[in-house]
């Protein structure tokens, strides 16, 4: 009998699957996503459609360096690094684009931003979605969105935006626009456009008729000034770079999503009643991040199958109006109201769950959250991993079949592509 170990935070949880119930291992075919030693300079000194870094710079008086926050795997610390000879005498301010997340932990900045944190520290700032009144109007989007942004990015002279491409459950793909809208939008700005994940188009590695996506591009197009300078990374599961792209935010998004379509998609023979969805750090540490693991997951399993997340969670539920509509999903009469009222930021993240859940299916929770406060959601705490396998194959019966779906917040189930002979569970997460 396999004894598998799940990794779970920065430790790992061992997991027996009874023979007869094993499915698969859902995790990118070997040799699909082989990283290689990033090529910075290079992409510096020839961007798909814009002047080469050195010409972009020149004559800067003020640059403003645009950066994911710690809940993105983006390696920040090594793309500055490998910027340093260019920006250390210029005038630069580092914004982490927040969207409604919180500013970053001290520890989580030093992972950030290392090697250089000591030498930026001082010119690090957060975006404050909330702090609308200083933020500057641009426009309207044609479904409604009023695009207010971060005034930083107005008084800047030039602008860096440093990202990473991966797919995303309803924007299609993370990186590129994202950066802006949400990155350092206004709270109204977010809530708008996040609106539009309730719309069928809303679908990971989609773009062509995704709401949200067109909805993204049409705010960018108000930004006309300053100019940008992109740099857009592909990552391999395990956080390697795999692709350097720059240019403009645009083409260089476009041709990073191509390489992450290849390396995220994981194929998979059937769906199975039950499934086991994996976050891997940094994105398990907190339950607003969770919606991504779940929706992931629903790809490989039947549509009254058991989908147990696992999930540390050690920095909480996330934002106190995503607990406070969470907490009112756990009373399933109460939560059919919820499908009727007006939008609230973050009720993507559960109306989505709450039609599974009314369809037949079912969401367990293993992770470090108060069990009391799961228990009145739509997510059920579960003690161990063991015991809500053991349980979900008590419930679904004999024939019942286990998936597990490793790094569940990037990697997307694609069903139709059959791993090559020989090739079953990869070796990775078997401890015997």
């Amino acid at each position: 009998m396999p004894v598998f170990q799940i990794p779970y935070g920065k430790t790992s949880l061992d997991l027996n699957i009874p023979p007869g119930h094993w499915g698969e291992l859902l995790s990118p075919l070997p040799g699909k996503s082989s990283p290689r030693p990033p090529d910075f300079q290079s992409s510096f000194k020839n961007p798909l459609d814009s002047p080469a870094l050195e010409a972009f710079l020149e004559g800067c008086r003020s640059l403003l360096i645009l950066v994911n926050d710690e809940t993105r795997p983006t390696p920040t610390g090594r793309v500055l690094e490998a910027l340093w000879p260019r920006i250390a005498e210029l005038n630069f301010t580092v914004l982490v684009a927040t969207g409604t997340h919180r500013a970053g932990r001290p520890q989580s900045l030093e992972r950030l931003f290392s090697p250089l944190w000591p030498q930026i520290r001082e010119r690090v700032c957060f975006h404050d979605s909330r702090q609308e009144g200083g933020m500057i109007f641009l426009g309207t989007t044609f479904r409604g969105t009023r695009v207010l942004l971060n005034s930083r990015i107005m008084m800047a002279d030039r602008v860096l935006a440093i990202g990473s491409v991966e797919p995303h459950y309803f924007a299609g793909y993370t990186g590129g626009r994202k950066l802006i809208v949400p990155g350092i939008a206004a709270y109204s700005t977010i809530v708008a456009n996040h609106s539009l994940a309730l719309e069928p188009g809303s679908q990971p590695l989609r773009l062509l008729g995704n709401p949200v996506h067109e909805d993204l591009m049409e705010a960018l197009q108000y930004l006309t000034m300053p100019p940008i300078f992109s740099i857009q990374l592909v990552l391999t599961p395990d956080h390697e770079v795999a692709g350097v792209y720059a240019g403009s935010l645009l083409k260089s998004f476009l041709a990073a999503t191509r390489q992450a379509d290849e390396v995220f998609t994981v194929p998979f023979r059937e769906k199975s009643d039950i499934l086991v969805s994996v976050a891997l750090p940094p994105m398990d540490l907190d339950l607003y991040q969770s919606q991504k693991p779940i929706e992931h997951g629903k790809l490989a399993l039947k549509e009254d199958g058991i989908l147990i997340l696992v999930m540390p969670c050690l920095q909480g539920a996330g934002p106190a109006e995503f607990q406070e509509l969470l907490s009112r999903t756990g009373d399933f009469d109460q939560a059919r109201l919820l499908l009727n009222q007006p939008y609230r930021l973050g009720f993507h993240r559960v109306s989505r769950n709450l039609r599974f859940v009314a369809d037949g299916g079912a969401i367990w929770g293993v992770t470090e959250l108060d069990p009391d406060f799961l228990s009145h959601t739509f997510l059920r705490p579960r003690t161990s991993l063991q015991k809500a396998v053991d349980e979900a194959l008590a419930v679904k019966g004999p024939g019942a079949r286990v998936n597990i779906l490793l790094n569940a917040s990037l990697c997307v189930p694609k069903q139709g592509t059959q791993r090559p002979l020989g090739v079953g569970p990869p070796a990775f997460g078997e401890a015997g």
